[in-house]
C-alpha cells in the first residue's frame, strides 16, 4: 500500500511540473505575445477535445470550411503558408478521429494516384524554370491531404451528422461573414468593375459558391434516401439554392442543370402517378426558380455580356488562361511538367487571379501529362462506382447527376484544388459511402 502511494506522487511529479511549466510558459507568453498565448491555450482546448470527444472536432474541422482563410489571411506563419498550415492542422486533428475509428482504404485510388504523380514528376516531367523540389512535395501535401477524408471510418451515426454539416456550411458562411463585416475584417458583399453585386460571406463569392453546390446536390441526394427527413432537407434546398444565386456565379448552377431537370421529372411523376401531396414541393420549386431568376437576371446579364469577347460570352479570362496553359504544356503531354508546376507557370502573361487555370482537366494534364490525368480521372471514376454500387436504386440517379455536375464543374473551376469544395465533396463520398452499406 505504502509504495503504491509513493509511487502515484512519483508519477503525479512529472505531470506537476509540466502544468507548472505550461502555466509560466502561458503567463510569460501572455506578457510579451499575447496572441501567441490566445494560439497556445486554444491550441491546448482543442487536443484535449479531440482526445475525450473526437467526433467533436471533427464537426469543427468541417464547419471551418466554410471561412476561405486564405482570403481573409494573406500570409505565412511559422514560414509556411496560412493554406498549407490550415490543411495540416485539420489533419493533425482528426488523428483521434481516425486512432478511434480506424482507416478503410477501398476508397484510395486518388491518392496513390498522387503517390504516381510524384513519382512521374522526379523521374519524367519536363520542368519549367520556375519549378522546385519543393513546389512539388507542397503540391503533392496539398491534394493529397482531402482524399485522406474517402478513408476514415466514421460511425453511421457521425456520418449522418456530418452530412446535416455539409448542407450547413452555405449558411454558416454567411453567418461568419456578417460577424466579419461588423468587426470591418470582411466584406459581406462584393462588387465587381462590372457593376454586379455578388454575396461572398467569410469567402469569396466563387468559394461560397462551391459550398452552396455542394448543399444543394447533398440535399437532393438526402431528400431520397431519408424521406423521414425531408424537411430539413428541403428547407436547406431552398436557402442553398438562394445562396448560390446570390453569389453570381454561373459555373456551378449550370452544371446543378442535369440534376433539377431530373428531380422535376421524377418528382411529376411521383404526382401523375396519384401522390398528390409532391403538388407542393413542385409548385414551391417553380416559384423558387422564377424569384431566383428574376433576382439574378441583371447580375448575369452583366458578369456574361458587359465586355465583348471572341467567344460572346464574357468568360471571365478563362478562354485566355486556357489557351496559355494549354500552349505551354505543349512540350512535355505525356508527363507534364511536374505536379505544382501549374501553380508557378503564369510568367504575368494572364491576369494575377489565374494561378491555375480554372480547369482541373487543363490543370492536371499541365502537370502530369496525359498519363497523369488520365490515371487520375480513373481513380476518381472508380470511387465513384464503388459508392454508386452500395446505393439504394432511388438514390442512384440522383447521385449520377451530382457526379456529372462535378465533371462539368471541374471544366471552369478548380473543384480538386479548393479547399471550400474538395474537403466537403470528399467527406459526403465517404460519409454516404458509409451510411450506405
Amino acid at each position: 500500500m505504502t509504495n503504491f502511494h509513493w509511487a502515484s506522487k512519483m508519477n503525479a511529479l512529472p505531470y506537476g511540473m509540466l502544468l507548472l511549466l505550461s502555466a509560466l510558459f502561458l503567463g510569460t507568453a501572455v506578457i510579451y505575445q499575447p496572441v501567441l498565448a490566445i494560439a497556445a491555450v486554444l491550441l491546448i482546448i482543442l487536443l484535449g477535445v479531440s482526445i475525450s470527444r473526437p467526433e467533436w472536432i471533427s464537426y469543427f474541422v468541417l464547419l471551418t470550411t466554410a471561412i476561405s482563410i486564405n482570403f481573409l489571411y494573406n500570409g505565412s506563419l511559422f514560414g509556411m503558408e496560412i493554406l498549407s498550415l490550415y490543411k495540416l492542422a485539420i489533419v493533425g486533428l482528426l488523428v483521434p478521429c481516425i486512432l478511434v475509428n480506424g482507416l478503410r482504404f477501398k476508397l484510395s485510388y486518388p491518392l496513390w494516384v498522387m503517390v504516381v504523380l510524384v513519382f512521374i514528376t522526379f523521374g519524367f516531367s519536363s520542368w519549367l524554370p520556375q519549378m522546385t523540389s519543393s513546389i512539388a512535395i507542397k503540391a503533392f501535401i496539398g491534394l493529397s491531404l482531402p482524399f485522406v477524408f474517402l478513408l476514415i471510418n466514421w460511425k453511421k451515426e457521425v456520418a449522418e451528422t456530418h452530412i446535416r454539416i455539409i448542407c450547413l456550411l452555405p449558411a454558416v458562411s454567411l453567418v461568419a461573414g456578417v460577424l466579419l463585416q461588423a468587426a470591418n475584417l470582411h466584406n459581406l458583399l462584393d462588387v465587381e468593375f462590372t457593376g454586379a453585386v455578388r454575396i461572398q460571406g467569410a469567402n469569396i463569392p466563387a468559394h461560397l459558391a462551391m459550398l452552396a453546390f455542394m448543399g444543394i446536390a447533398v440535399s437532393f441526394i438526402e431528400i431520397k434516401r431519408k424521406p423521414q427527413n425531408a424537411r430539413f432537407f428541403y428547407s436547406m434546398l431552398a436557402l442553398n439554392f438562394f445562396i448560390l444565386i446570390g453569389t453570381g456565379t454561373r459555373g456551378p448552377i449550370l452544371a446543378l442543370v442535369l440534376m433539377l431537370l431530373y428531380y422535376f421529372y421524377d418528382i411529376s411523376r411521383q404526382y401523375l402517378k396519384g401522390r398528390t401531396y409532391f403538388l407542393i414541393p413542385l409548385l414551391c420549386s417553380f416559384l423558387l426558380i422564377f424569384a431566383a431568376v428574376f433576382m439574378q437576371l441583371d447580375n448575369i446579364k452583366k458578369r456574361s455580356f458587359e465586355r465583348t469577347t471572341e467567344t460572346g460570352i464574357d468568360l471571365s479570362g478563362r478562354a485566355e488562361a486556357w489557351e496559355y496553359f494549354l500552349n505551354k504544356a505543349e512540350d512535355s503531354p505525356w508527363t507534364g511538367r511536374g505536379l505544382g508546376a501549374v501553380t508557378v507557370a503564369n510568367d504575368g502573361t494572364l491576369y494575377k487571379g489565374f494561378v491555375v487555370p480554372h480547369n482541373e482537366y487543363i490543370r492536371f494534364y499541365f502537370d502530369g501529362g496525359y498519363i497523369g490525368a488520365i490515371l487520375l480521372l480513373l481513380s476518381l471514376l472508380t470511387v465513384f462506382s464503388l459508392i454508386y454500387k452500395a446505393l439504394a436504386p432511388p438514390v442512384k440517379p440522383y447521385y449520377l447527376f451530382f457526379i456529372a455536375g462535378f465533371l462539368i464543374y471541374s471544366f471552369s473551376d478548380n473543384t480538386l484544388s479548393t479547399v471550400q469544395f474538395i474537403i466537403p465533396f470528399c467527406w459526403y463520398l465517404n460519409c454516404l459511402y458509409r451510411s450506405s452499406q
